[in-house]
């Protein structure tokens, strides 16, 4: 447990050497981006690997690499978010079709259809979130805002399901895939990410001194949609749990001790700052 909190705070201050600069330097969060893409990109491919399948490490490297042309070309032509998330996706979603039929064109025998679906599936899984994190943060006025609690949200959720589980937890909820998650965690993981992406809101953006009828909406809007970013981050959690159950692995690296790798630090944001993208766009409609 010691090993544990002390790698849990060094992480969290390595993660904050790069969120608060990029308060004054927003690209900052680009590079944040690239290692978070690289690092997670080569343990999934590992996992898979150690899973029997083959994903394209060059295809998955070239979606990593359009991923960050994309954004920085959306920052540097000052486009809107919703303009850069369509772009994302329009390109994106082809090389993604791209990288299912490829290994197959190359290579004439062998499961080649289900290494063309993994390497897809793995260049949005790593591509998605660090796009949208970069997004909100670069093309959004006073993007840094809305980061912050799209990206810490997960964790927040995390731990506070962990507390009340240990605390209240009684009934499993899927003990197949995460035996020790619980009902009880789930919610009081989900109400208390709420009840903060609320109270940041409105302390931080709107400010408790300007409360109207408007605010009062997106309060109420806010809160379920924070506790929606708990439930995707926990979805997330599951999800890396179920890949590595399927791999038959513990972790997905051990540079974090105690907690793994860098996915096993990513896997609940990755599902969590989408919906904080779409918090952004839905708060704009409110100020």
């Amino acid at each position: 447990m010691r090993q544990r909190v002390i790698t849990g705070v060094l992480f969290t201050v390595a993660v904050v050497a790069f969120v608060l600069p990029s308060y004054w330097v927003p690209a900052i969060i680009v590079l944040f981006g690239i290692i978070v893409e690289t690092m997670t990109g080569y343990e999934m491919i590992n996992a898979l690997k150690a899973g029997g399948m083959k994903p394209s490490v060059p295809l998955v490297g070239i979606g990593g690499a359009i991923s960050i042309i994309l954004i920085l070309i959306a920052y540097l032509n000052g486009m809107k978010l919703t303009t850069a998330l369509s772009d994302y996706l329009m390109i994106m979603m082809m090389f993604v079709f791209a990288c299912v039929v490829i290994p197959s064109l190359i290579h004439k025998e062998g499961p080649h259809l289900m290494d063309g679906l993994v390497t897809g599936c793995t260049v949005l899984y790593i591509t998605f979130p660090m796009f949208c994190l970069c997004a909100i943060t670069l093309l959004v006025e006073n993007g840094w805002f809305y980061m912050v609690p799209a990206l810490f949200s997960s964790w927040i959720s995390d731990t506070f399901a962990y507390f009340v589980g240990v605390t209240l937890g009684k009934h499993k909820i899927v003990p197949h895939i995460s035996p020790k998650k619980t009902w009880e965690g789930c919610i009081g993981g989900a109400l208390a990410t709420a009840l903060i992406v609320t109270l940041y809101f409105d302390l931080f953006i709107y400010r408790l001194d300007n409360i109207n009828i408007h605010i009062a909406v997106f309060t109420l809007l806010s809160f379920f949609l924070g506790f929606v970013m708990s439930v995707m981050s926990q979805l997330g959690d599951w999800t890396a749990s179920l890949i590595k159950r399927r791999v038959g692995i513990k972790d997905y690296g051990n540079i974090f001790p105690g907690h793994g790798g860098m996915l096993d630090r990513f896997d609940s944001a990755f599902f969590a700052i989408p919906t904080g993208v779409f918090l952004s766009l839905i708060a704009v409609l409110f100020i």
